[in-house]
């Protein structure tokens, strides 16, 4: 089964606002004045909506104000200016990360295994990528993707086998990948922390990354489930280290044509990283700022999530964004 625009977008707003009053709202601070003429449920979701990327006539958020200012006046008749919603979509950067959890949740078996990888998240292409000073204060030049160099941010992803996002953070582009785990997996145990296995005999020790490591909120939670990592992650130092300080099962393999179901487990999270890229826009996100950065990248994946979920619920492919909106 198909959508056409409009029905996709009750069908958002009735899951957005049915998860805002049973998750969100009873965890927001309480705040005084008026009540705004946008409600917090109108504003979630057309910040979701305004992250896909296929079957939409929009290609950024500002196109979507746009969109719903022209078109959309009689759903949301007190739509607002780009400026006023943006600073409300930041405002609730963290109502993203817990619808993203919620809706995840629902679906997760509780055996199910991880697999954890990181992708590059370009922010500047051209010029500006050789001549640093978009975002500066996080975004540095890396390694990785289809251009081996890119400028932005390394974002970490760990996924249920599935698809199903379980917890992420991110970092900047020259942070390594094991950083990453070490942030993610601390938190995880309950201790936010960068202390790396220690000291190793006859190695030189090693040295926390100077550079901007990112929110902590959407690494979720232990499951105590194997966690499938590629080599990036490999080290048996680092390995002891997670089983012992975090109680988080890492598994690496240094060839994965020997070994067929990890291939398949570790393309898991490769499906994920292109349909984020090819259907939510997950590469250049558009954000100014550090706070809108990470506001739209929990977007996104609040927004793939919830992609699952509907196409779940009517029967289709997981995967099957592309043609979800005809």
């Amino acid at each position: 089964m198909d959508l056409d625009l409009e029905t996709f977008l009750i069908t958002l707003y009735v899951m957005t606002d049915d998860w805002y009053q049973q998750v969100i709202r009873p965890q927001l601070p309480a705040h005084g004045g008026p009540a705004p003429k946008l409600c917090d449920s109108e504003v979630l979701c057309l910040a979701l909506a305004a992250q896909w990327r296929s079957g939409v006539p929009w290609k950024t958020e500002r196109g979507l104000v746009r969109y719903a200012l022209k078109h959309w006046r009689a759903y949301f008749p007190g739509m607002t200016s780009q400026s006023a919603f943006n600073r409300r979509v930041r405002r609730l950067w963290g109502a993203f990360i817990l619808l993203q959890q919620a809706v995840a949740a629902q679906w997760l078996e509780a055996a199910d295994c991880e697999v954890m990888d990181c992708v590059p998240v370009p922010v500047a292409r051209g010029a500006r990528s050789f001549h640093p000073g978009w975002l500066a204060p996080v975004a540095r030049i890396g390694k990785g993707g289809n251009d081996r160099y890119f400028y932005g941010l390394h974002l970490l992803l760990v996924v249920s086998a599935s698809g199903l996002p379980t917890g992420w953070t991110l970092a900047a582009g020259n942070v390594q990948d094991r950083w990453l785990a070490e942030l993610l997996l601390s938190t995880r145990a309950g201790r936010p922390q960068l202390t790396g296995p220690g000291p190793v005999p006859g190695r030189p020790p090693r040295e926390e990354p100077m550079d901007w490591l990112g929110p902590t909120q959407g690494c979720g939670r232990n499951r105590h489930q194997l966690l499938i990592g590629d080599p990036g992650f490999d080290g048996q130092f680092w390995l002891d280290h997670w089983a012992n300080a975090y109680a988080a099962q890492v598994v690496t393999l240094p060839s994965e044509t020997a070994h067929a179901w990890f291939s398949a487990l570790r393309q898991v999270v490769e499906t994920v990283f292109a349909n984020l890229c090819a259907s939510f826009g997950l590469q250049y996100p558009g954000a100014h700022t550090t706070w809108g950065l990470i506001t739209r990248i929990a977007a996104k994946l609040a927004a793939y999530t919830l992609g699952i979920d509907i196409n779940r619920r009517l029967g289709r492919q997981d995967f099957a964004f592309a043609t979800l909106i005809v």
